[in-house]
């Protein structure tokens, strides 16, 4: 008889203990962890934190006044970045000040950050909100499938931001993942006293270069971005174009295998035509003292020289009909964002006059917004017609490497 009653009370209090625990999942669990291991707990929970399509679909179907009240209730964003602190600091009190929502500033080494974000994508609650994509962080974080969305489309000024850039950068398709929030570019700078009549086409700047040996200069693409710009030029125009490149997550060799065209047209020149520079501000170093009366450099770049009394003022840039790289910077709201609605509210700030503006005038670069004219340029916009987007990443470390093997590495 006592082990009966032993029994049932065992039974009794495994009943018991199941109940409670059924009754705290009900209420809710553990709460979500937010940026910096700090607990939230927010008074009504957001639909759209369940990661995957369904939670896209019910985010992206609030009309604005309702992800603004949304974002109010998370109280705060997060938003990621590499560089420009301090202008990315005055961003965020701009989009504190008008929505009275808690902007955080995460700075790191670029590799470390974007690193963070692979290895916490399938968790359910990850570190940022919104993060900074450029270079050579497009093309691993839009094959790991990190962001939510797509969220382009939905952007209230999305129509007047870049359409290149809006499509792909970096050479890859982001599908209306990433936005634009600024452009860079890059062109053929000179002097204006001694050319007067600067190449459109490739056959005349071949024949420019000709008919002036050692004026005509760039960086090595090891030293700087705008010998990065040349190279991809040369493809283009020795090498049979950029369109077979788009789309490839890998380097295909038997589409490389011409580039020897491209190495060759630069070895035929380098001793007597061309002059090979050691970086992008060498490059306008050496212009400035008239060593060199042809460049190539970025537009950014150019306007700063200048504008630190290191260029002289009259300098013009230009984008060739033959077409220069450009492209820009985006950002990406995350899939396991802890606050989605705060951060879409973040990213269509950014792309708002307001937001635009602020990338003009404070961090002086060429706004994402066609609509609105740069003012740190030396570029008349309607020469950016004639930019041409940058090809895969891993094709640009690929002639990176090239060049050193078959350039500086091998004799004529």
């Amino acid at each position: 008889m006592k082990k009966q009653v032993k029994i049932l009370a065992s039974m009794l209090l495994l009943i018991i203990m199941v109940c409670v625990t059924i009754a705290g999942c009900a209420q809710g669990g553990t709460d979500p962890t937010g940026p910096g291991g700090k607990t939230e707990t927010p008074t009504s929970p957001p639909k759209q934190t369940t990661t995957g399509t369904a939670a896209a679909t019910e985010l992206l179907d609030m009309d604005w006044a309702e992800i603004e009240a949304q974002a109010k209730k998370e109280g705060s964003v997060t938003y990621w970045c590499w560089g420009n602190e301090d202008f990315y600091t005055q961003l965020g009190q701009a989009f504190e000040s008008k929505y009275g929502i808690k902007f955080n500033l995460v700075v790191s080494e670029q590799a470390a950050g974007i690193q963070k974000v692979l290895t916490e994508k399938d968790g359910a609650v990850g570190s940022f909100d919104v993060i900074k994509i450029g270079g050579q962080t497009v093309k691993p974080t839009m094959d790991a499938g990190v962001f939510y969305g797509p969220i382009l489309s939905k952007i209230e000024d999305g129509d007047k931001l870049d359409p290149k850039l809006s499509e792909r950068q970096e050479g890859v398709e982001t599908k209306g993942y990433l936005v634009p929030s600024h452009r860079n570019q890059t062109g053929l700078l000179y002097n204006p006293r001694k050319l007067t009549n600067p190449p459109q086409t490739w056959a005349e700047l071949e024949a420019w270069i000709d008919a002036n040996p050692k004026k005509f200069g760039f960086c090595m693409p090891d030293k700087g971005g705008s010998g990065q710009a040349f190279v991809l030029t040369l493809i283009n125009q020795v090498a049979g174009g950029l369109d077979k490149y788009y789309g490839d997550s890998e380097v295909d060799e038997a589409k490389i295998e011409n580039w020897q065209l491209v190495w060759q047209w630069i070895k035929d020149r380098m001793d007597d035509r061309i002059t090979l520079t050691t970086s992008n501000n060498d490059s306008i170093s050496r212009l400035n003292q008239g060593e060199l009366d042809l460049i190539v450099a970025w537009d950014d770049n150019s306007f700063n020289a200048i504008s630190k009394g290191e260029l002289f003022k009259d300098a013009v840039l230009y984008i060739p009909k033959f077409g220069m790289p450009g492209g820009g910077d985006t950002s990406g709201l995350l899939k396991n964002a802890p606050h989605k609605a705060a951060g879409l509210l973040l990213i269509n700030f950014m792309s708002s006059d307001e937001g635009q503006m602020l990338f003009r005038d404070v961090m002086m670069a060429c706004p994402a917004r066609t609509d609105i004219p740069a003012t740190a340029t030396l570029l008349k916009e309607e020469d950016k017609q004639y930019s041409i987007p940058w090809i895969p990443a891993e094709y640009k470390k690929q002639f990176i490497e090239d060049f050193t093997k078959y350039v500086m590495m091998s004799g004529n």
